[in-house]
């Protein structure tokens, strides 16, 4: 089952559809799906569950899913990392702190729309028309649109859905652990050593690789290089950071090395790829 990885701490995008392309994933990140217009049905989990427009659908890292359009359907998808989310609570909410101890896993007690009261539907809506139009401005703005968001949907997680969450398992844990660590150190290059997390972790090193591997389904050190080359990727865009720069700050040997990388999952040079994405607007990400 193909999983999907995501290195922007948060995505807002809208789809419209009458056909569902995406097969059958799981994916490293929240994923927050509001229904604007249309009817279907949205598998999760291998639960069916018929839409329609004010659905809301919250998708933890580890839940699959895929949708089964019957009226052509628009599709709010606002997706998030665990760091993101670290980062925009108050830990000691404890719905939240709830929803992060299982962000590995499945959330089979989420698998409903849920918000169904028209009221909060409509509350819902005029906030998404905000967030949809704020998305470009400055972070500090959005931060406090998602927190506001966030607190709407908090309102609707009922005890008994919660309840349900299963518990985290160790090596999950573990996990977690390692991948906020990989976000804290991405510019240290020495704090990243499959020997330094070892001793970080209490594990040996080839018991690490392989717990990691095991739950992320990649490897430690292709992860690592995955985000650090999708960060790149984002300073290409956004920054007027030379390559040099940009590779003496992620710890690349030389501009050479970080060339050879790049192109690898790029499959052009960085000065190219930057070049391109300033002349034609990206596209959005395929779900």
């Amino acid at each position: 089952m193909k999983r999907l990885v995501q290195f922007e701490p948060l995505l807002i995008q809208q789809l419209e559809a009458t056909q569902w392309a995406v097969p059958v994933h799981t994916h490293d990140y929240y994923e927050l799906i509001i229904i604007r217009q249309g009817l279907g049905f949205h598998t999760i989990n291998g639960n069916r569950f018929s839409y329609s427009a004010g659905d809301v659908f919250l998708l933890g890292p580890s839940d699959t899913h895929f949708f089964c359009i019957e009226q052509k359907s628009q599709l709010c998808l606002i997706t998030f990392t665990d760091s993101y989310l670290e980062g925009l609570i108050n830990t000691h909410n404890a719905v939240w702190k709830r929803l992060r101890s299982v962000s590995l896993h499945t959330m089979q007690g989420l698998t409903g729309s849920l918000i169904t009261n028209p009221e909060d539907q409509q509350n819902l809506n005029a906030l998404l028309a905000i967030i949809l139009t704020e998305r470009n401005q400055l972070s500090s703005v959005m931060t406090s649109l998602m927190g506001a968001l966030l607190n709407l949907i908090e309102r609707q997680l009922t005890h008994s859905q919660l309840k349900e969450l299963p518990l985290l398992k160790a090596s999950n844990d573990l996990v977690q652990g390692i991948i906020a660590h990989i976000c804290r150190y991405i510019t240290e290059p020495d704090q990243l050593r499959i020997e330094q997390l070892g001793e970080i972790f209490h594990y040996s090193p080839g018991h690490l690789s392989a717990l990691f591997k095991q739950q992320v389904g990649t490897s430690l050190q292709q992860y690592i290089m995955q985000y650090k080359l999708g960060l790149v990727e984002k300073r290409l865009r956004l920054s007027s950071q030379t390559i040099s720069q940009i590779a003496d700050e992620f710890g690349f040997t030389d501009i050479c090395h970080l060339n050879k990388l790049f192109k690898r999952y790029y499959s052009q040079a960085p000065l190219g790829y930057r070049r391109d994405t300033a002349t034609f607007a990206l596209p959005a990400l395929n779900h």
